[in-house]
């Protein structure tokens, strides 16, 4: 009957593989990179950044803006002062219009902000008195500036292109990151897939055994303790065929919902068991990774944000002039044909002052406790920089340690199955034990689960360095997404 089930079973794997997408583990990388939510995340978080610096760069262009009034209405009872002085209250009806069109201009090298403007408003009032009047600015210059004051555009400049550049960088390194994943994702399902084929074959192998070992017992040719030994050794791999079918179903799940699939897509890994033969030196690591890692931009950014931040300090805690000035013309009249005709010249200028003369020490405090971060920060990355050195020396020998491990557990693994088999047929013979058996089946299953693991920490450790040094050591070339 358990021989039934298992044909029976084996048969619908069979019609089930037919639907099964095949996947290696190439495969599962790249339709994690192209499909998984994971992969729309770092493609918006990258996108948000491309819009900052878009808007950063843009911001040094002319803009062009046009703002009005169109109407204003008031209806009120105001005080009006008559000609001989005294004042009266009067109902008013107000309507006023007013349009401007103005061009801004930043002026990074200074901080300045220039713009030349262009208006023309209108007041029309109802009432007791009715009256239209028009006031026009063919042409307005105008400039501001803070003389000795903190320049933001100048800082943007510096630290605003590190932004960007991390944001490259580090949309490489995350794709990485998800490739890690993906490689975490195919193992737990290859280990779960082959597992059960083990089960599977377990199962088999142990009914077979039983058998031989009741006819055997027949016969009187071994003691019923070695009988049942074979009857448990029968139960407990019928389980363990259950467990991992369990296991497998679930792993599937994971890795289907993973890379955009509906959860019941079945899927079947092919491994490829060649082991790549590329090298990977500390010295050519370290170089990269010096290169084209994001830690170094972001390293260089703090450096500059945190000297912008001393001398913005010092800024507010100073002496500062505030210039505006404008020239432009200016006429009124009753109608706008006339608010046009010889217009008068407008000028305005004002020089802001301040000048902090007391305040107890607290402004030297705040500029001493902002170089002091400065110092802090300058200092932190200084030790960065020295364990990122021997993060890559690690990740390094890891990968080399991994290889020689993998090439190990692959030999282990043959090994393991052919002695299982020899153990296998000896038994079937009479020639040992079943303990024996037993053992070498153990090791069979325990050799299959490292070989899988060191496959797994391989190409782990592989994407972790590709992350770390942008550089794609199996094909030579940097790493571009």
């Amino acid at each position: 009957m358990k021989q039934l089930f298992i044909i029976l079973f084996c048969i619908l794997l069979g019609n089930i593989s037919q639907a099964q997408k095949q996947l290696s583990l190439n495969d599962v990388i790249s339709l994690a990179k192209t499909n998984s939510i994971r992969s729309k995340q770092i493609e918006n978080r990258f996108q948000n950044s491309y819009w900052r610096n878009f808007s950063y760069k843009r911001q040094f262009l002319p803009s062009l803006v046009f703002d009005g009034t169109l109407p204003q209405f008031e209806h009120s009872i105001s005080s009006v002062t008559q000609n001989d002085g005294s004042e009266t209250f009067v109902n008013r009806n107000v309507i006023s219009n007013g349009a401007n069109l103005s061009v801004n201009q930043i002026v990074p090298f200074t901080g300045g902000n220039f713009f030349v403007r262009s208006g023309l408003n209108n007041i029309k009032l109802s009432g007791n008195t009715e009256s239209t009047t028009y006031l026009s600015r063919p042409i307005e210059f105008g400039y501001s500036q803070n003389i000795f004051g903190f320049n933001r555009y100048k800082w943007d400049k510096k630290v605003e292109p590190l932004y960007f550049n991390e944001a490259q960088l580090l949309k490489s390194e995350e794709i990485e990151q998800l490739s890690i994943e993906s490689v975490n994702r195919y193992f737990d399902l290859l280990r779960d897939q082959l597992s059960m084929e083990n089960a599977e074959n377990n199962f088999l192998n142990n009914d077979t055994i039983y058998k031989i070992g009741k006819g055997r017992y027949g016969y009187g040719k071994i003691a019923e303790n070695e009988l049942l030994q074979l009857e448990l050794s029968l139960l407990n791999s019928e389980m363990s065929f259950e467990r991992e079918k369990l296991n497998f179903d679930l792993s599937n799940q994971r890795l289907a919902t993973f890379l955009g699939y509906p959860s019941l897509e079945k899927i079947k890994l092919v491994l490829d068991s060649l082991i790549p033969s590329f090298e990977v030196t500390y010295t050519k690591a370290l170089s990269f990774a010096n290169q084209y890692h994001s830690q170094l931009i972001r390293q260089e950014k703090e450096v500059f944000e945190a000297e912008m931040n001393v001398a913005k300090v010092k800024s507010d805690n100073r002496f500062n002039f505030n210039l505006n000035a404008s020239f432009g013309l200016s006429q009124t009249a009753d109608n706008i044909t006339d608010a046009y005709v010889e217009p008068q010249n407008q000028e305005f200028v004002s020089l802001g002052v301040r000048v902090p003369i007391i305040q107890w020490g607290l402004g030297r405090g705040r500029i001493k406790q902002a170089q002091a971060n400065a110092e802090l920060v300058k200092t932190n990355i200084e030790q960065e920089k020295v364990d990122f050195d021997q993060d890559v020396y690690i990740k390094v020998a890891t990968f080399n340690l991994n290889r020689k491990q993998l090439k190990v557990s692959k030999r282990a693994n043959e090994v393991a199955s052919k002695r299982f088999e020899v153990a296998k047929q000896r038994y079937l013979i009479g020639k040992t034990i079943v303990t024996d058996l037993q053992i070498a089946q153990q090791e069979k299953d325990i050799a299959l689960i490292s070989y899988i693991n060191s496959y797994r920490n391989f190409w782990k450790s592989y994407y972790d360095i590709r992350k770390t040094t942008h550089y794609d050591f199996e094909t030579k070339t940097i790493i571009e997404n």
